[in-house]
């Protein structure tokens, strides 16, 4: 019985809907006497009647939103017969609108275990794994839909989708291929794109994405697509254009911190200043964008204070900078900047100690040993300046610190006799 029911249920296109074919056509074939139903052989006391009955009662319940006793009725059809595809197929429609994607899963196993050439069984499945993150097993339903029909878009471009997402640039294209270029809707140009940008092909990249917004120019994702290719050209201006209007549509902190970035590899900082207070509104926790603000808040206040020490106001430098350093203990032109202040305000042993952590940090730099020299000197701490001044001249050019080198060697014969003459610094 079941083989016959279900060939006839698949060829009136075996989806649930209004009306009571399916039932009837439990009916009509019960009634021309078809042959024996592996339920009803075991159990003579079930009429195939009963079977059509609640298979009834679950689509009139299913079509009335009654979902939870569609189910009770189709599980109880089941329990008289396991072996029926489309009442395990309408079972895994209920499951699905109760948002109980992964007993769905389950449900569209059983209907095609019992009719493997089922078409929507199978997209059905594929879509209802990929909710479920189980990407491999909607791949594997998906590619036996393609196998039972070549043709099949949906098939063909969620396993274009899945391949893409292995970053597979090839596999994607041949599988859109025979789609052609002239496709009614977006999305197999879109994929065309993301693939032609993933191999590297920009200009083809391009030209599919610009087929997307010809037809749809405010479509986000070809908007976004085409502004990463022309980025990979190098055409800013072009892609902050394309970034701009694919936020204004679908706004995404990614996005914003692209947008951003473009904006100020075109030195466009007032934009850039104001444009992040709008990102960091609409995306108050996104981390990235935080960490985007306080480096141009950091990078304001940097300028800010360098100017101050460039204007020979050192004591307001000093406080500028000093947040600055607390801030970013590791970051060098802060602690430099404050080291700088420090030292033209004759703090030296506050200068030293900062010139010793920028020692530490960049130990190549030479300046930073004779500075060194210098505060230890001026601290009379002739031991310390000996040794910053000696590592300076080991490290100095002799062109660009020619007139420091000068100045440590005329110091040097009489520091290395108060060097000998001083008691070593206590640690």
């Amino acid at each position: 019985m079941t083989t016959n029911v279900t060939s006839r249920l698949q060829t009136t296109g075996y989806r649930w809907k209004a009306g009571r074919w399916a039932a009837l056509l439990f009916v009509a074939w019960f009634a021309v006497g078809g042959g024996d139903c592996p339920a009803t052989a075991q159990a003579p006391d079930v009429r195939p009647t009963d079977v059509v009955r609640l298979f009834e009662a679950g689509q009139d319940a299913h079509q009335a939103g009654q979902l939870d006793e569609a189910l009770r009725l189709y599980d109880a059809a089941l329990a008289l017969d396991d072996t029926l595809a489309p009442i395990h197929f309408q079972r895994g429609m209920a499951l699905l609108a109760l948002k109980r994607t992964t007993e769905a899963v389950a449900a569209f196993e059983h209907c095609l275990t019992h009719q493997p050439d089922f078409l929507r069984g199978w997209l059905h499945l594929g879509a209802a794994a990929l909710a479920v993150g189980a990407n491999q097993r909607a791949e594997q339903a998906y590619a036996r839909a393609l196998e039972l029909s070549p043709e099949n878009r949906e098939a063909r471009l969620q396993l274009a989708q899945l391949a893409l997402a292995r970053q597979e640039a090839d596999r994607t294209l041949a599988l859109l291929d025979p789609l052609g270029l002239d496709a009614k809707t977006p999305d197999v140009d879109v994929l065309r794109g993301q693939a032609y940008r993933l191999g590297g092909q920009i200009e083809p990249a391009i030209e599919a994405f610009s087929r997307v917004l010809s037809r749809l120019p405010d479509h986000p994702v070809a908007r976004r697509g085409r502004g990463d290719a022309y980025a990979a050209q190098g055409r800013a201006e072009a892609a902050l254009d394309d970034w701009q209007r694919a936020y204004t549509v679908n706004a995404t902190p990614e996005l914003a911190a692209d947008i951003i970035s473009a904006l100020h590899q075109l030195g466009r900082q007032d934009a850039v200043r104001a444009f992040i207070r709008s990102a960091r509104t609409q995306f108050p926790n996104d981390e990235r964008l935080a960490t985007i603000e306080a480096e141009l808040t950091s990078d304001a206040a940097l300028d800010a204070a360098a100017a101050l020490l460039r204007a020979g106001r050192f004591a307001e430098a000093a406080v500028a900078y000093a947040p600055l350093v607390a801030q970013s203990p590791e970051a060098t032109p802060p602690r430099a900047g404050l080291a700088t202040a420090l030292f033209k305000l004759e703090r030296f042993a506050e200068a030293a100690q900062h010139f010793e952590t920028l020692r530490r940090l960049q130990p190549e730099v030479a300046a930073t040993y004779f500075f060194l020299g210098v505060c230890y000197d001026k601290i009379r701490d002739y031991r310390m300046a000996l040794a910053a001044y000696e590592a300076f001249l080991a490290r100095a050019d002799g062109t660009q610190n020619r007139l420091e080198i000068e100045k440590v060697q005329l110091r040097l014969p009489s520091l290395k006799r108060q060097a000998e003459q001083s008691k070593p610094r206590k640690p």
